[in-house]
């Protein structure tokens, strides 16, 4: 019977070895800073002057040429007929809006796409097999007892992640688990690590160009809250599933106002040619569009529309918020821009935040386009005062209340 009983423990001490599993942290190493964006997106931002250098104007295509050449044969006719008021004629004009990358850009566009599916930053070790992996990620001072959030991984990628909505400036606990093949779960121990406390806080998305309007300071030394204000492009329901959507909108960043920049009969249009959803369709947020015509700032329905959109700005009970247009650089960046202004952002965090789209080939949005200089040159007041000066200024001219202006101050930065 002892005998038996030996046998016994000793088969069921090699089917607990066989099915053990050891987890082991191993980056970043703990207590090490780490930085939510990537390499390259720092090195876009750290680099101000050399991706404003305004690439040379490529040769004029055939169809460039011919149109040149026939309207201003035309506006000639126009000319030598009497200049007829009733049907003013303009002569060509080059209208080169360097939407192009620079040399220096296009390098590191290059970089960058490579390094966006291979960037994973935390990573660890399995001794034995592991299926059913998932990151828990603890911020300092809320619940021990509770992930502030976590993220699930698929078998192949199972060793390794780039998380998603670390906020910056914060100390955090994470751990992975994971299960046996008999379901038992395993857990590492846990690591620690601070979040660099530098804007951007880049959002990972199926998407691109998603970041939190929040992270570091003004130019008073206030800082302005995240996980508040979102900025972004229209949501891609065509390329990824209700459930990894609801994971990032609903339970990562807990949007319960979607802010369209678009009006409904080009988000109607989209949705068929681009199977595009938005979060009403998806969850029932609420959905708000005010259509603007960005850059003009002067123009009236752009002016009307603003006032619209500050409105809903100034409301406590609309954030965490989502605004949007198509693809988050022209309209989106306008109203941006005005936002960063308002809250006392630097005049070089402007530039900053509208030139970031560019970081990536099919965006190219810079201070030296036409329609984006024409914004900034509107924008900008007499004896180089800066834009945390005029911009609220500006709002109050085309109809925004004070009230309204203070309330947002109030929503956005901590006091």
């Amino acid at each position: 019977m002892l005998k038996t009983n030996l046998i016994i423990a000793l088969i069921l001490l090699n089917l607990s070895a066989v099915f053990a599993l050891e987890i082991t942290l191993l980056t970043p190493k703990n207590g090490a800073e780490y930085d939510t964006s990537q390499p390259c997106v720092r090195e876009f931002l750290a680099n101000f002057d050399a991706r404003g250098v305004k690439p040379p104007r490529p040769p004029k295509t055939k169809q460039e040429l011919e149109q040149e050449k026939k309207q201003n044969a035309a506006y000639d006719a126009w000319v030598k007929a009497g200049r007829d008021k009733s049907k003013k004629v303009k002569p060509y004009k080059d209208r080169y809006n360097f939407y192009i990358h620079n040399d220096w850009s296009k390098e590191l566009m290059a970089r960058a796409e490579k390094q966006e599916n291979k960037y994973k930053p935390f990573t660890w070790k399995f001794d034995g097999f592991a299926t059913n992996v998932v990151v828990e990620f603890y911020e300092k001072g809320l619940s021990e007892s509770k992930p502030t959030y976590t993220q699930g991984l698929s078998f192949k990628d199972s060793n390794s992640v780039f998380p998603q909505f670390l906020k910056i400036g914060k100390t955090y606990k994470w751990r992975v688990k994971a299960e046996n093949k008999r379901g038992e779960k395993f857990y590492s121990k846990f690591g620690t690590f601070t979040t660099k406390n530098e804007w951007p806080r880049m959002i990972k998305t199926p998407s691109f160009n998603m970041r939190d309007m929040g992270g570091g300071t003004n130019v008073y030394g206030q800082v302005i809250r995240q996980g508040l204000l979102y900025r972004g492009q229209a949501i891609p329901a065509g390329n990824a599933s209700e459930s990894y959507l609801k994971s990032i909108y609903i339970d990562g960043l807990h949007i319960r106002t979607e802010l369209d920049l678009r009006g409904k009969k080009e988000c109607l249009e989209r949705r068929k040619a681009w199977k595009e959803k938005s979060l009403e369709d998806l969850f029932g947020i609420n959905h708000i569009y005010h259509e603007i015509i960005p850059y003009h700032m002067y123009h009236p329905d752009l002016k009307n529309n603003m006032v619209k959109i500050f409105e809903e700005l100034s409301k406590k009970e609309n954030y965490p918020m989502y605004f949007h247009c198509a693809v988050g650089s022209d309209r989106t960046g306008t109203v941006a821009f005005l936002i960063d202004g308002l809250v006392g952002r630097s005049d070089k965090h402007l530039i900053d935040n509208y030139e970031l789209p560019s970081f990536n080939k099919n965006l190219v949005r810079y201070r030296y386009c036409r329609k984006g200089s024409e914004m900034i040159n509107e924008l900008k007041g007499k004896n180089g005062e800066p834009f945390h000066v005029t911009i609220p200024r500006y709002l109050l001219k085309i109809g925004v209340p004070q009230e309204q202006l203070d309330a947002i101050r109030d929503i956005l930065i901590e006091k």
